[in-house]
């Protein structure tokens, strides 16, 4: 499409209160790029329109340096499962941290397959009631998710041989039942931050819905 694209990194706290901006991007896609998504693959991170989310993760940063006693967490949907924005979260223990709706089912390290595989072998850690707005023709309704989790290393894609693997925490959180309207709620949040009980499961899911507010 013709225009400008938008991609803007807004802070909130944890009630959902938005606090500001932190950084703004904006720019036009070169017509002469249209249909060659094969050679994108192959560009660096630096050259890809995805670099985005590593900018404003530079951005997360210095916010996080100037609240040094706050954790502060980048959310992001899945066109930030990018391995990069994983390994540049991971290279600082003392800076901010990630949560991150995953796209790709990865494959991880250890024999343990792939992460959708992976996940569905964990036990229902427990459920968990969600308010779905109305969007559109759909009415609003309450979502019943089963939460599992579980500490997953992620093996480097083909294309970057030669990374770290990297350790995560994943989240799944799934609607038991289809609903009478709408398509059924399927999360798969990767995040640095420790994920070890039911609640701090939930509490991840609390993190990714804030962007609903």
């Amino acid at each position: 499409g013709l225009g400008l694209l938008l991609h803007d990194t807004m802070a909130f706290n944890r009630e959902g209160t938005p606090l500001g901006l932190l950084d703004v991007q904006c720019w036009a896609r070169d017509g002469a790029d249209f249909g060659k998504k094969k050679r994108r693959h192959s560009l660096p991170i630096k050259e890809k329109e995805s670099y985005k989310w590593l900018v404003s993760f530079r951005k997360v940063i210095e916010a996080q340096k100037q609240c040094p006693q706050s954790m502060v967490v980048s959310v992001g949907d899945r066109e930030a499962d990018i391995y990069e924005l994983f390994e540049f979260s991971l290279s600082d223990p003392l800076g901010p941290k990630l949560l991150i709706l995953a796209e790709q089912d990865r494959l991880l390290a250890e024999g343990q397959g792939h992460l959708w595989e992976k996940m569905a072998q964990q036990e229902v850690a427990g459920i968990q009631e969600i308010h779905v707005p109305r969007q559109k023709n759909r009415p609003a309704r309450v979502a019943r998710l089963e939460v599992r989790f579980a500490k997953v290393t992620l093996k480097p894609p083909q294309r970057k041989k030669g990374r770290n693997e990297l350790t995560l925490w994943a989240v799944w959180a799934r609607e038991a039942e289809e609903p009478a309207e709408g398509e059924r709620i399927e999360w798969m949040l990767l995040t640095t931050v420790p994920v070890t009980t039911f609640e701090e499961a939930i509490e991840k899911l609390a993190w990714y819905t804030i962007r609903w507010g």
